[in-house]
Order: structure tokens, then C-alpha cells, then sequence
């Protein structure tokens, strides 16, 4: 629905639109309506910014940091437009997918039928797969901050402000073939994104490198993975346990550090080097609630991984600096993201002057190839996907009794090599 920027003629008052989100629950289900009462010349012009970012299910320990990003960025935003003079403001309608593609589907309607032009979000691949049919046949923006499978990278209304995994897994194989590791088993979740970065590392490191992979890809669904943890240790024992054979995990917290868990018990799992995704990267991995023996396992294993992090710069500093003060906690890697997928969808809706999903789609990538931000330069390509980014190498380590995941270098994505800090 389009809705004029707000603009009055001076002979005459008009109606300014103001949407506003009211929450009616029935039955167990939320709805939300988006109305718009009538105003005068002077009044305010408020814009809804739908935030469907998952805070429960897979998400319930990462998903609030995210959401939080996009918190911080429209206080931020209407802090500088009241500071301006302007009459404009932005609101936010959060909604929880529970980081399932029925939930996504579900939660992007309702935003649909109150009217919503844009939204940040869904989190993951399997969320935006989803409601990508929904979001082209309504003409409705979506804007992911995390969602990275190579296949969603299509000519429609989603846009991602994140690298997609094939990025991540060059990076990944160029390390392994530097440190000499040329048989990689994959523990991988049996989803959108785990079966993306398997089959990505899998091509790699098979056709370019001459190796040999085995997979072992296990359902999310269980929380017993001792069968799995059975069938990795079998594959690695099948390579042996040289300085040419290393694990791959794909996976989030809940599975993930129940399968460290187990892989630590494992005497032929326990002698070879892990590396993890750039998922494995979250906090809970190492902070007070993960298992002494689980932290102290991806020490021993030098646990080492990727994420697609910015460089240091006074725009990343205060973005950590501001979020700090506003939450009282640290910033999770991809709440970095969903901070600028909040900005671009403001910055778009004033570049474009109407709160219209279309004119969105038009200037988004205009706004991107101007905008830098927490999580760097947004430059899209041809399917409104981050262009590309350079990846820091983590790993895990132990200061005294102070677990971090520490940066040690930067793959260079123009060039594909590896510049150690």
C-alpha cells in the first residue's frame, strides 16, 4: 500500500497517515492491524518497521541480541530525526517466528495484512525460503540479517545484508589446504544451512584440492546425537588421525554443544583439530552456561572458524560503544547486521519518500552502495545480496579462567588467501 512521505499544501489541511500497531490476542494467536487515524498539517508521519526476528526455539539465546540491533537502530533513528526538527518517526512491531519456516510464514503474514512495507528479517535461511513467495506476490521488502544459503540468491523482494555461505566456505577450504588438512569430516546439521556449507566445503575440497570428505549429517528435530557421534568417530577413525584430518562443525547452540559434549568422550574425535562454522561463533559457547568440559574441549582442540566481521573503525566502536550502554551486554556477531538491516530500511524509506514496497526495492541498493555501517560496506549485487566480505579467523582460547573466541587473521576474499595478523 502506498502512502505519501507526508508533505502538506499550505492552502489546506490533509490527512497525515499514521500507522499504528494494535495487538489483539485470541485464542492463543496474535494479530496485528495497522491503522491509520487522521491528523493535521503539523502532525507526525509514523512508519512501521516489522522486526521478525526469531527470540525463542533455536534462537532463544541468540535471537534477542539481534533483535536488539534493530532495537538500537530506530531509537537511534528517531533520536536523530527529533534532534533535526523532523516530524517523521519510525515504529517497530516485533513479531517471534521461533525460527521455523511455518512460524516465519505465519508472523510475515500478519505484518502483510497490517499493512507492513518492510521488514528485517526472518534470521534463517529456512524462514526466508519461505516467505520469499510471500514477500514478491505482496511486494513486501524483506531485509535478512543472517539468512546465507547460496540458493536464495534470486531476483525478488529479499534482500541480505549477509555474505551468503559460499563465501564462507572458500574461506574455510583455503585454510584447510594451507594447514595441510586434506580429509575433513562434516558434522552438519540436516537443514538449509548446514546442507549448503557441507556441499559448498564438499565441491571444494574434493575437485580443487584433491581431497576427501565424509558427511554426517543429523536431524535437528532429536536431542540425542550419540548415533551420530558414533558414525563421525567412524569416519574419522577411517582416515586416521593425522595432521591431514580435521572436523568440521556445522551447527547451533543447543545441538552443537550437546554433540561437543559427546565428541569430547570420544577418544578418536578428541585427537584431531576442529574447526566450526561461522554459527559456532555465538556466545553461549563459551560463556558461563556451556559445560567447563565442553570449553575446555574447543581449547584443546583449537576449535577455529570464520565470520564475516568488519574492520575495526569509529562506526563499528560506536555501534558497540552505543549498544553496550543500551543493553548492558555485548553485541553478538550478527546483531551487528540486523543493526544495518534496520538502518537501510529507514534510510530507504526516506531516499524513496513513500512508504511503498516497491520504491523500497528501487533505492534500497542506491542506499547500500552509500551506506557503511556496523557490519561494513552494503553493496548488493544483481539479486540484492551482499556483494562480499572478508572473513576473520577466530579461534577459541583461554586466559586464566577467561574463555574468548580471538581473531588471528583475515581471509581476503578478491584475492582468496589468508593475511595473518
Amino acid at each position: 500500500m502506498a502512502e505519501a512521505g507526508g508533505t502538506a499544501k499550505s492552502s489546506s489541511k490533509i490527512l497525515l497517515a499514521v500507522l499504528v500497531a494494535l495487538v489483539v490476542v485470541f485464542a492463543g494467536t496474535t494479530a496485528y492491524f495497522a491503522l491509520r487515524p487522521t491528523g493535521t498539517g503539523g502532525g507526525t508521519v509514523t512508519y512501521v518497521i516489522g522486526v521478525e526476528i526469531a527470540v525463542s526455539g533455536p534462537y532463544a539465546a541468540d535471537g534477542p541480541l539481534r533483535r536488539d540491533g534493530a532495537f538500537l537502530a530506530i531509537d537511534q533513528m528517531n533520536a536523530q530525526l527529533q534532534a533535526a526538527g523532523s516530524n517523521i518517526r519510525f515504529e517497530r512491531i516485533h513479531v517471534d517466528s521461533a525460527g521455523t519456516a511455518s512460524g516465519a510464514i505465519a508472523q510475515f503474514e500478519a505484518l502483510v495484512a497490517a499493512g507492513v512495507q518492510v521488514v528485517v528479517g526472518p534470521l534463517s535461511s529456512a524462514e526466508v525460503g519461505a516467505i520469499a513467495p510471500l514477500a514478491d506476490t505482496n511486494r513486501v521488502v524483506s531485509i535478512s540479517p543472517s539468512a546465507t544459503a547460496p540458493r536464495l540468491a534470486l531476483d525478488d523482494f529479499v534482500f541480505r545484508v549477509a555474505p551468503n555461505d559460499a563465501f564462507q566456505a572458500r574461506a574455510v577450504t583455503t585454510l584447510l589446504d594451507e594447514l595441510g588438512v586434506s580429509n575433513v569430516a562434516i558434522m552438519a546439521r540436516d537443514d538449509d544451512y548446514g546442507r549448503g556449507i557441507a556441499n559448498l566445503t564438499e565441491n571444494i575440497v574434493e575437485t580443487e584440492y584433491g581431497g576427501a570428505v565424509e558427511r554426517v549429517m543429523y536431524s535437528t528435530s532429536t536431542p540425542d546425537y550419540s548415533a551420530d557421534i558414533g558414525v563421525l568417530s567412524d569416519r574419522v577413525d577411517t582416515f586416521g588421525t593425522g595432521a591431514d584430518t580435521a572436523v568440521l562443525l556445522v551447527a547451533f547452540e543447543d545441538d552443537g554443544i550437546a554433540i561437543l559434549n559427546l565428541a569430547r568422550q570420544d577418544a578418536t574425535l578428541s585427537a584431531v583439530r576442529w574447526f566450526g562454522s561461522e554459527s559456532v561463533r555465538r556466545p553461549r559457547f563459551i560463556d558461563a552456561s556451556a559445560p567447563q568440559e565442553v570449553k575446555d574441549f574447543l581449547v584443546d582442540r583449537n576449535l577455529t572458524g570464520f565470520f564475516p566481521s568488519a574492520a575495526s573503525s569509529p562506526v563499528v566502536d560506536k555501534f558497540e560503544t552505543d549498544y553496550q550502554a543500551a543493553f548492558g551486554r555485548a553485541p553478538s556477531p550478527y546483531a551487528y547486521y540486523s543493526y544495518d538491516a534496520a538502518m537501510l530500511a529507514m534510510l530507504s524509506i526516506l531516499r524513496a519518500g513513500v512508504y511503498d514496497g516497491d520504491a523500497i526495492r528501487s533505492v534500497l541498493p542506491e542506499v547500500g552502495r552509500t551506506y557503511v555501517g556496523a557490519s561494513g560496506h552494503k553493496i548488493f549485487d544483481q539479486y540484492g545480496d551482499y556483494a562480499a566480505a572478508d572473513y576473520r579467523i577466530w579461534h577459541v582460547t583461554l586466559d586464566g579462567t577467561t574463555y574468548a573466541f580471538t581473531e588471528t587473521g583475515t581471509w581476503l576474499y578478491a584475492t582468496d588467501t589468508i593475511a595473518w595478523d
